[in-house]
């Protein structure tokens, strides 16, 4: 290990919400009767400070000639709006909003005597969502006018000449713009419904031309901000437990991403909204966490330096800090409160302790990418790159412990000495820990037969490794160096029931059995060929574990799921779309849009079912929000089956809002159909049918499988089989009639609906197994098997 040292070194009184703050205090307060929303700052020539708040009822103006007891002076009433945006140029402030009447204009020169204001509709703008001013010109984003291709481009007017009368220059229409930075005639736009950041040349207003655009994944680019060199670009994704990201601007053409950091106070859960730069202190309103400080001496290892909580709301959600303001003389910080109102904050902008290096292989000496590292008792964490290099930080000096991690690696954690304003450079070597064969086998329940191409999925803990293979036509994986650990084992194959099993392997060979039932089921853990099609621009069906989204109107409501059934093996589903975190109110991330997305299954022959029922859980969800109004879309999600020759519609779901696990208990269709049962597919079919961005399809299916029908009584001549259950341990007794194969015997656990809840083997002709715990006290059903033949359902009473 090489190691080199680079250093020299609240309560409110009026609320029973008790701040958390570090290196912020409370100067003063206003509170208001309103709803705040953004701030901004003004000095008279007199040198006193102003702050410039935006309510939904108007406009503010609060003298802090004593900040500790901030006045407002002037107060002028406007349109009922949720935005408005404010910035000054000279002794004119503009305020936009969203409500009408055009952008307001106040001549503060008189402060604090008097003020001169108009409204003034600009180029045919009658709402503007932001306003930035630079070098003279003000820009406008989000309007209502229609320019080009998109509403809500950039309108730029020059203040320069008259900034009592603006003069329109031109406009950007190439998208709809939330908000933008300018400086020296470069525009970085934050494009919220594309979900991507651009660089607009708007040297000359008449033609604004497009430099370079990111798009990136997880995108709802609401602001951004320049560092002072120029050089990175910070913007905001306006919902829960988003990031504030750091991108490399120096080329427009190649903007690459540096870092990303999330706010400690809620654990990364609350909303971030707006970010402003100063002295490469990143100073951003967080909503629910109030106003957080960050670090970006060093934009590729971004570090949390400070705080207010201004809000005693948490997590994630639009309420709290709507804004800040950093930039007045006296080094105040101006937030607003949306509910709590204006706050007048002092910061100890304090540059943190900085930790880096490269974590290698100890004998092959590669870089190792992916290495966890963290500091212990902080949420400080991060990982290294593909050269082996990590960068990570910390608020305050001292003696920390700081552990790395790598599956397949012996752990290391280190004592470090870490200082404020320095970087110490710390390279870790990870030994890698030793291997051991590993053969698994996967057989037919029964026949013992060994079972070829099924799929077989070594898991090692916390999903950190996952290693895949297809069975031989001995039915067997052979696998020579396996990292010595604990695994979860799962095998599957179309026709069969997925099976798993856990292994902690030692340094000889290590073997496995897996024994898979004859059936129809997938949980989706294992990748047994549906397939996935369509026409829709976006949201085609995906096997994976769900990755949810919501949208503002049900705050963390979520419109997909974000985990799969719970009781199920692994965490797999398929979604329509899965890799958008948040839909906004008017342009949807990867839900279905602009077309169909259809899923299929693979063939399954059901002759040998006397009365097969399909059983699955379904998601489906169909709003329209468009207007800013939440209603039913008329878009819906069908079930199919199909012989091949013909197809038959088995249920189609259209409520708008099933956005649960919901079992479907059963489809039987042998009795309606007139089907050829070999082969017979399923298709789940949804689209969007108006093509309109502004609605939201989202659906997905979990827990699919056939059974016979729980309802349908099946005479077979089994051998004999008696049993009881005894409530009180959970427990099934049972004995078999002599001569018996124990092994061709399974037991399965119902609910009444036909869901199947457990199954086991039975070992001897007599024995014990445990039922599974914690089942709501009720009813079910449970049936024996033997060679192909069940016994009918016999309702027990389960659960406590």
């Amino acid at each position: 290990m090489v190691i080199s040292l680079l250093f020299l070194a609240f309560s409110r009184p009026e609320s029973l919400h008790a701040q958390q703050a570090k290196n912020m205090n409370l100067v003063g307060k206003l509170p208001y009767a309103g709803t705040l929303n953004d701030i901004w700052g003004y000095v008279s020539p007199q040198g006193v400070e102003y702050a410039l708040v935006g309510l939904r009822d108007g406009f503010s103006i609060v003298s802090l000639a004593d900040p500790t007891q901030p006045v407002e002076v002037h107060f002028i009433p406007g349109s009922i709006t949720i935005w408005r945006d404010i910035k000054t140029y000279g002794h004119y402030a503009y305020v936009s909003n969203e409500g009408g009447n055009g952008t307001l204009i106040v001549d503060l020169s008189q402060l604090p005597g008097s003020v001169t204001f108009k409204d003034t509709v600009l180029n045919g703008i009658n709402t503007a969502h932001n306003i930035y001013i630079d070098d003279g010109k003000l820009f406008q984003t989000g309007g209502n006018l229609v320019s080009g291709n998109a509403v809500g481009g950039v309108e730029i007017f020059d203040l320069a000449t008259d900034p009592w009368n603006p003069a329109y220059l031109g406009t950007y229409s190439a998208r709809y713009v939330h908000d933008i930075y300018v400086r020296n005639g470069l525009g970085y736009s934050a494009e919220i419904n594309s979900g991507r950041l651009s660089i607009l040349d708007l040297s000359d207003p008449t033609a604004p031309l497009v430099l370079g655009s990111k798009a990136y994944p997880e995108a709802f680019t609401h602001n951004s901000w320049l560092n002072d060199a120029g050089t990175v670009c910070y913007t905001t994704d306006e919902f829960a437990g988003a990031y504030i990201r750091a991108w490399d601007v120096s080329d427009p053409n190649n903007i690459d991403p540096l870092d990303k950091i999330k706010a400690s106070l809620s654990d990364g859960k609350a909303i971030p909204h707006n970010v402003h730069v100063k002295n490469d202190f990143l100073i951003t309103a967080y909503y629910r966490d109030g106003i957080q400080i960050v670090d970006g001496q060093y934009p590729y290892n971004l570090v949390e330096v400070g705080y207010y909580d201004t809000s005693p709301l948490s997590d994630g959600g639009f309420n709290g800090s709507w804004g800040a303001y950093p930039y007045l003389p006296s080094g105040l910080i101006l937030a607003s409160d949306m509910e709590e109102g204006l706050f007048v904050l002092s910061a100890q902008l304090q540059r943190a302790c900085y930790l880096e290096g490269v974590v290698r292989d100890s004998v092959e000496a590669t870089p190792l990418k992916g290495v966890h590292l963290e500091v212990l008792g902080s949420s400080e964490a991060d990982q290294s790159k593909t050269s082996g290099f990590y960068a990570i930080g910390i608020a305050d000096s001292g003696i920390y412990q700081v552990a790395f991690s790598k599956f397949g690696y012996k752990p290391d954690t280190l004592a470090v000495a870490l200082f404020n304003d320095s970087i110490v450079t710390v390279d870790v070597n990870l030994s890698p820990l030793p291997v051991a064969p590993l053969e698994v086998i996967v057989l037919e329940a029964g026949s013992l037969l060994p079972i070829s191409d099924a799929q077989v999925l070594v898991v090692a803990p916390n999903d950190a490794e996952t290693l895949s293979y297809t069975t031989s036509s001995a039915g067997k994986v052979q696998e020579p160096a396996v990292l010595i650990s604990e695994y979860e084992i799962r095998a599957g194959k179309w026709g069969y029931v997925t099976q798993r099993t856990s292994i902690t392997m030692d340094s000889l060979l290590n073997q496995v059995q897996l024994v898979l039932e004859k059936g129809y089921y997938d949980d989706f853990s294992v990748d047994l060929g549906w397939q996935s099609s369509g026409t829709a621009i976006q949201g085609l069906w995906e096997r994976g574990e769900p990755f949810g989204t919501y949208t503002f109107t049900f705050d963390t409501t979520f419109l997909s799921p974000d985990v799969d059934l719970p009781f199920d093996i692994g965490n797999e589903a398929y979604v329509t779309g899965n890799a958008g975190t948040l839909p906004n109110t008017l342009f949807f991330g990867d839900e279905v849009d602009e077309g169909s997305a259809i899923l299929i299954s693979p063939p399954m022959d059901l002759s040998g079912y006397q009365d097969p029922v399909i059983q699955f859980h379904w998601w489906f969800l169909n709003l329209d929000f468009s207007n800013q109004l939440t209603r039913p879309g008329n878009d819906f999600l069908s079930v199919l089956l199909t012989d091949g020759l013909d197809t038959v519609e088995l249920h189609r779901y259209d409520t708008p809002l099933s956005n649960i696990w919901t079992l479907e208990e059963g489809i039987s269709f042998i009795q309606d159909f007139d089907l050829d049962l070999r082969p017979l597919q399923l298709i789940f079919y949804t689209q969007d049918l108006e093509k309109d961005r502004a609605e939201v399809v989202e659906a997905a299916l979990d827990g699919f499988e056939v059974i016979e029908n729980p309802t349908t009584h099946l005479a077979e001549d089994l051998p004999q089989v008696a049993f009881y259950v005894d409530q009180a341990s959970e427990s099934l007794f049972y004995e078999l009639a002599a001569g018996t194969a124990p092994q061709s015997w399974r037991v399965s656990l119902l609910s009444l609906t036909g869901q199947r809840l457990w199954e086991g083997h039975i070992d001897g002709l007599s024995g014990r197994l445990q039922l599974p715990s914690g089942l709501p006290h009720s009813l079910y059903l449970i049936g024996f098997e033997f060679e192909g033949k069940r016994s009918s359902w016999q309702k027990v009473i389960l659960g406590r």
